[in-house]
């Protein structure tokens, strides 16, 4: 079967074709990631576990250094809640980046041998990625409950909102990276470095008020970071804190730019990626 490619013709009619492809394929992208996530866990004890114990580490080894050792635990209430919220948060989106990226350059016998929409194979990382973080939301609460008290409230009921807005800032970011990997293949090797600075200029470790009351100027700067308003809805979801109505707008505006210019670059691209292997 001939696959339809929006990149050949932009017309509404092709992209139309092009989605419509996309949803027969599913099985396909699903397929990709259970195979995905099967072989990544393979020679590993602990399997899936892996998904939610490297951001949990993390996690806690940011919690010895800052709320132990530079007493955030006495500045910040509710410290451990505050910091997993957002480690959780923000590693669903890198493992989604990186997941795009990898997930080009580790199906490349695919791309030159088969014909399909390649925006499948960014998808399934991203179905990866979810598969994680849903197993570490629970992993979450199991800690906050009894370290802070943490209990779910109503706002919990939000959270399939939230997870669907995230998901398409997720997909745009994967489409974007895995768009950038074929031409410049040391994008997978700046990723990680471009991410672990995203994750300290990001109120994940820290709260917006460390920066802005050190550095009142830097806060006009922080609608840069679309991660500080995504932050702030799962805090709310998550731990009941105060949502400011700048965080919907901005998570909506953010989600819905990134999406548009990581799909429209990607499959605008993909025709042209089987030259460039």
């Amino acid at each position: 079967m001939s696959t339809v490619t929006a990149s050949d013709a932009p017309r509404l009619s092709a992209w139309r074709g092009y989605v419509a492809d996309l949803w027969r394929r599913r099985e396909f992208a699903t397929y990709l990631a259970r195979a995905n996530l099967r072989a990544r866990n393979a020679n590993t004890a602990l399997g899936l576990l892996w998904w939610v114990l490297n951001p949990l580490l993390l996690s806690l080894v940011y919690f010895l250094v800052f709320g132990v050792l530079f007493n955030r635990i006495d500045e910040q209430p509710r410290y451990l809640a505050h910091l997993l919220s957002g480690m959780f948060v923000f590693n669903f989106t890198t493992l989604s980046m990186t997941g795009g990226a990898n997930s080009i350059l580790g199906n490349m016998s695919l791309l030159a041998n088969i014909r399909f929409p390649r925006l499948i194979l960014p998808i399934s990382a991203l179905i990866e990625a979810t598969v994680g973080f849903l197993a570490s939301l629970l992993v979450f609460y199991l800690l906050a409950i009894p370290v802070d008290g943490i209990l779910p409230g109503f706002e919990l009921l939000a959270l399939p909102a939230v997870l669907v807005l995230h998901v398409v800032f997720n997909l745009g970011l994967a489409a974007l990276t895995a768009r950038l990997v074929i031409p410049f293949r040391d994008i997978n090797n700046l990723i990680p470095h471009l991410t672990r600075l995203w994750l300290y200029l990001s109120p994940i470790i820290w709260p917006i008020t460390f920066v802005t009351d050190r550095a009142p100027w830097a806060a006009k700067w922080l609608v840069l970071n679309p991660m500080v308003p995504l932050v702030d809805l799962y805090r709310w979801v998550l731990m009941g804190d105060e949502l400011a109505s700048t965080s919907v707008i901005g998570s909506i505006a953010w989600a819905v730019a990134i999406f548009v210019l990581g799909i429209l670059a990607f499959v605008r691209y993909e025709g042209n990626m089987v030259r460039h292997i």
